[in-house]
């Protein structure tokens, strides 16, 4: 008895196990240090792993992330130039500390948009920022101003920063804001750049000599052993109330990810935990094709066309990041058509490559992804069809509906006319031909009478002739011959 109960038991553990989908099966969550973190595609912004992701911490030096991307805007909307050279004023150390992270700069001193550039990303220079955010903003607090708008428009709904620079208090932000942060940086080449450097040496000036900065992000330095050879950039921070953070990214086989870790136990750790995010998606993960642009998604009939379907297909293919045992069996599509939102039919004649619609495709009731919808092949237009549509359409015209009937009606009496006459011909030969064959028969009666000779004739009495039922012996007078042939 004991033995069936857990043989059941084991059967409806099966069963349940059976119903989980593949992909929760087949990829553990990974183990991590932090006690918030986030993995995001750089890509389409996917979230594959977070923990406590939405946490709020202060920013500290993370914020030349911001001040980076904001500069990286103005470059690449040809405001300012990564050779323009940039005179340090007088009060960009306003807000610095003993403690903070410097570049050394001086006042009056002049340095290219790029050297500061590599200095805040670096060195976490502080004065480095400032001198960039009087430049391109006009002002620190109106740079600071662009700075929280941005992220706004990013969506980093629960980032708030306080200056450009990272001197506490500096804001607040999340992890997950962080890597929306860090996708958007991944966009403009410029302020990419510098994060991606293991050291840098900033030109000497006329005030300072040669600088040589050092990247602190142990998982570009080939010598350490926290190197991870698909990481390219970002940075590493030490949070007043989030202990040891980072912002890493890594790409492998075509995927690209960020990961950010925040309050990990020590320096350490922040790097290992990044490795083990890294590790986590390469191993279980690729890119999977969810609309295809070779092969036809659906055919859809179309009006007076030879042939009368046409092939839907995508005019861009689009794939997204799936665990590698993902079922794609799950995907759905959600077309919509041009013709049905003008509340039309799809029309022949169409180009191969025509605009028809727009396709999203979900997984697990997620929008996962969306394309182009067009046409397949080219569709010419059906004589016979175009004919037939140009009727339909003509008699949907409520005069031309009745000068048609009108037409039908004269047509129709034309015809009894012509049946009529048809009819009256007809019994008017019928007349004729029974005149004829009367007079026929009343002519060939009279020549029957002519030749009809009675038995009692004495054939011997000599010739002689009948008429009028009479027996003469002799012919006829001349005269009467004429009345003989009548």
């Amino acid at each position: 008895m004991k033995n069936f109960k857990l043989l059941s038991l084991l059967l409806i553990i099966s069963l349940f196990v059976c119903l989980l989908p593949a992909y929760a099966l087949a990829v553990d969550d990974p183990v991590v240090t932090a006690s918030s973190a986030i993995v995001m595609d750089m890509d389409t912004g996917d979230v594959l792993y977070e923990k406590d992701s939405d946490r709020p911490v202060s920013a500290g030096t993370l914020v030349t992330l911001m001040t980076a991307l904001l500069v990286g805007d103005a470059i690449d909307q040809n405001t300012i130039t990564p050779d323009d050279a940039v005179t340090a004023s007088d009060s960009f150390r306003y807000n610095l500390t003993d403690g903070a992270s410097t570049a050394g700069i001086q006042p009056g001193e002049r340095l290219s948009v790029s050297d500061l550039l590599y200095c805040a990303a670096l060195a976490s220079a502080a004065d480095a920022c400032n001198v960039l955010a009087e430049y391109v903003g006009g002002s620190t607090g109106a740079f600071v101003d662009s700075m929280n708008a941005r992220a706004q428009q990013l969506g980093c709904t629960a980032t708030s920063f306080l200056n450009a620079d990272g001197v506490e208090p500096a804001g607040r932000t999340t992890a997950r804001d962080l890597a929306v942060i860090a996708r958007a940086l991944t966009g403009s080449a410029a302020a990419r750049t510098p994060f991606s450097a293991v050291s840098y040496s900033v030109p000497a000036t006329d005030m300072t000599e040669t600088r040589t900065l050092t990247n602190s992000n142990a998982l570009l330095d080939e010598a350490s052993p926290l190197y991870y050879s698909n990481a390219y950039g970002f940075r590493n921070a030490a949070l007043t109330d989030g202990g040891c953070a980072m912002v890493a990214a890594a790409t492998y086989d075509e995927i690209d990810v960020a990961a950010v870790v925040i309050g990990c136990p020590d320096s350490d750790a922040r790097f290992n935990d990044a490795r083990t995010l890294f590790d986590w998606v390469f191993d279980n993960f690729s890119y999977r094709t969810i609309l295809s642009s070779t092969e036809n998604l659906t055919t859809l009939p179309v009006a007076m066309g030879d042939p009368g379907t046409v092939g839907v297909r995508c005019e861009d293919a689009v794939s997204i990041i799936l665990p590698k045992e993902q079922d794609l069996g799950q995907v759905e599509y959600r077309p919509v058509y041009q013709y049905e939102q003008e509340h039309t039919t799809l029309q022949a004649p169409l180009e191969a490559g025509q605009y028809l619609g727009e396709v999203t495709a979900y997984l697990d009731g997620v929008e996962r992804g969306s394309a182009r919808l067009v046409a397949a092949s080219s569709v010419d237009i059906s004589r016979l069809e175009y004919l037939r549509g140009q009727w339909e359409a003509m008699t949907q015209n409520e005069s031309v509906r009745q000068l048609i009937t009108i037409l039908i009606v004269i047509l129709g009496i034309y015809l009894l006319l012509v049946i009529f006459y048809r009819i009256q011909r007809v019994r008017h030969v019928r007349s004729l031909r029974r005149a004829r064959k009367d007079r026929a028969i009343a002519r060939s009666q009279q020549e029957i009478q002519w030749l009809d000779i009675p038995e009692d004739v004495d054939e011997d009495a000599g010739v002689g002739y009948f008429q009028n039922g009479q027996t003469y012996d002799d012919y006829p007078p001349e005269d009467e011959y004429d009345d003989y042939d009548q």
